[in-house]
């Protein structure tokens, strides 16, 4: 063979070669993006999405890989779905969408019952912008249910337990632990479960107190409770959501399943509704209306696709059916359908008795009007216990024995009271007119409600928070959200305030609550600064073991922690001058189920915030 044909083969074959090479690694290169889907940008992805090309529905629940990107700012995922909102953007309409010809309410709710609505994620995947979601979402999809955690077999241990029975004295502390153990009657060697642990008995079933649990991340969880009334009690430890349950949920939220809200648009007799969110991902819109701009911030619908019709014809809102679990297992479908039901169902099977000596006594406490809001801040329970007729016996400080009518007119007197939020907010006003016996009572939620008692000077008002809310709700031009409402308020006056956000938003990505706390932790903080006479209360939220039938894995209290830190967190350096209304240890006590709790919770929760004041 000539040398020049020795030449052009060895050319020939370094080229086959680094074409060969070249090839390996983009596919190594592509398979990654494709694993991560992180390098895709919104755009991109709902393009794909829109043509059918990309299947969010089984985009993660075949695969164990977690590709962390590392967290994104909150402000940065709002902005990745901001080109929605231009002008420039034009809806279409998915094939076979029935929500694109007739925009009924209807028709809406039936493809959210049908699941068939094309998912648009709020976070793409390796994507999070808390830590807590990184570490759940780091664990593979539940493909087997027996290596849950098992109730039977898991095991509740106690110190000092003889024959069953504990026996302490009034103050002391009981120490056990809970070591979890599977289907398979393995122990669980991974924590991230929730558990929680409370006491109820005495002489008086109505008696109840929560203890401390912690997590040892091996499987094992330690707890103490105190012991605070004579007599036996039972100790209740339940496994509340087990580790997978919660990868779900938030799982869930970034794909952007959730109980959605839908919207009238009108003008000239032309009517069109769509599809709103606490997020900008609007399933079945491409274009949307960014109601953040007037003040609500984080309230999007879907853009109207009559021309004639344009955001500002917005006229109010409606609650919408909830939407199915999506890309989720056959094992993890099973647990999100068996997940609700009683505190009792989630109890670990123990029958261990606490006896208390009529031994020891309560501390002597310092009356809560001359003690440091901060006190109420503490994270370690307990802050207080139930006593007989379902009566708060608080802790840490010593308030009003019992809230009478006299004593609580007398209290308010020449006071203005505002009590924002939601239908829970809304018991809250109930109870506090009935007790200061206020009629008459104007208005009903979610409109404005006000009482007004002239001869004391007692004007009570209840103010629904802003969108998104799941209530046929009309658009109030002149009202812009709660914190811009609370820099109205009038700085010369006694006021009282009783603020409370929570199941509204546990629908949606908890970057939405976060947003909405800094905006109100300001406004709270100026109004301090110019009134000295204000009382303000933070309502926290309650535990509720009551959820939708088609789709257990969308609101309620799964991520009641993590919503109860990111408060704590919005309102650092604050805790000198706001009550912190802790409803999750009074509600765990009394076993609740209901999104909204009994009203002696409300009384409770309003006899301890005004022994701050009188």
């Amino acid at each position: 063979m000539s040398p020049i044909n020795k030449l052009f083969l060895f050319i020939l074959g370094l080229a086959a070669l680094l074409y060969i090479l070249l090839f390996i690694f983009q596919s190594l290169f592509t398979r990654k993006n494709i694993m991560s889907e992180t390098s895709m940008s919104t755009y991109r992805k709902e393009h794909l999405l829109h043509h059918g090309l990309y299947d969010v529905h089984f985009s993660q629940a075949t695969k164990e890989e977690f590709w962390d990107d590392g967290p994104i700012d909150i402000y940065e995922a709002f902005a990745q779905h901001s080109y929605k909102t231009l002008e420039t953007c034009n809806n279409s309409c998915e094939v076979n969408l029935t929500i694109c010809d007739t925009s009924t309410l209807e028709s809406v709710r039936d493809v959210i019952s049908r699941g068939v609505l094309p998912l648009k994620p709020f976070l793409e995947r390796g994507q999070y912008v808390y830590e807590w979601e990184r570490k759940y979402l780091s664990y593979p999809p539940l493909n087997d249910t027996r290596t849950l955690p098992d109730l039977k077999l898991s095991k509740v241990t106690v110190e000092n337990t003889r024959q069953g029975v504990v026996r302490c004295k009034i103050l002391e502390t009981v120490h056990g632990s809970l070591d979890v153990v599977d289907g398979y009657g393995r122990q669980r060697t991974k924590g991230d479960d929730v558990v929680r642990v409370w006491m109820k008995g005495g002489n008086n079933s109505d008696y109840a107190v929560v203890g401390n649990v912690t997590d040892l991340q091996n499987g094992s969880y330690t707890f103490s409770v105190k012991c605070l009334w004579a007599g036996s009690s039972k100790l209740n430890v339940a496994i509340s959501y087990p580790r997978e349950f919660i990868r779900i949920v938030i799982h869930q939220i970034h794909l952007g399943v959730s109980r959605y809200m839908a919207a009238d648009f009108l003008k000239g007799g032309i009517r069109e509704r769509t599809i709103c969110f606490h997020t900008p991902n609007i399933p079945g819109w491409e274009c949307i209306c960014n109601f953040s701009k007037i003040g609500y911030e984080n309230f999007y619908c879907g853009r109207p696709r009559n021309p004639q019709l344009n955001c500002g014809d917005w006229l109010n809102e409606y609650s919408l059916n909830l939407a199915p679990p999506h890309d989720v297992t056959e094992a993890e479908s099973s647990l999100v359908a068996s997940i609700s039901g009683t505190p009792a169902q989630r109890e670990v099977s123990q029958d261990i008795q606490i006896v208390t000596e009529n031994k020891g006594k309560l501390p002597q406490l310092q009356p809560c009007r001359k003690s440091n809001k901060r006190i109420t801040w503490a994270r370690d329970n307990p802050k207080g216990f139930w006593t007989s007729g379902n009566n708060w016996n608080s802790l840490i400080c010593k308030e009003q024995g019992t809230i009478t009518s006299a004593w609580a007119r007398n209290c308010l007197r020449n006071t203005s009271v505002w009590i924002f939020g939601d239908s829970n907010a809304g018991r809250s006003y109930t109870m506090l007119v009935g007790i200061v016996a206020c009629d008459p009572m104007v208005g009903e939620y979610p409109e404005k409600s006000v009482c007004y008692d002239k001869s004391i000077d007692l004007t009570i008002t209840l103010i629904s928070h802003e969108p998104p809310k799941y209530a046929l709700t009309k658009r109030v031009d002149n009202f812009t959200g709660v914190p811009d409402f609370i820099q109205t308020l009038p700085r010369n006056k006694k006021l009282v305030l009783i603020i409370h956000y929570y199941l509204h938003y546990t629908a949606a990505h908890l970057s939405v609550l976060s947003l909405r706390m800094r905006k109100l932790r300001d406004a709270i903080e100026k109004m301090l600064e110019t009134n000295p006479n204000v009382l303000v209360g933070l309502r926290i939220p309650h535990v509720t073991s009551k959820y939708y039938t088609t789709n257990h894995a969308v609101g309620g209290d799964p991520l009641g922690p993590q919503y109860i830190e990111l408060i704590r967190e919005r309102f650092r350096g604050l805790e000198d001058k706001i009550v912190f209304l802790d409803l999750w240890e009074m509600s765990i006590g009394i076993e609740n189920v209901d999104y909204h709790p009994p009203q002696y919770i409300n009384r409770e929760m309003i006899k301890f915030l005004l022994s701050f004041q009188c």
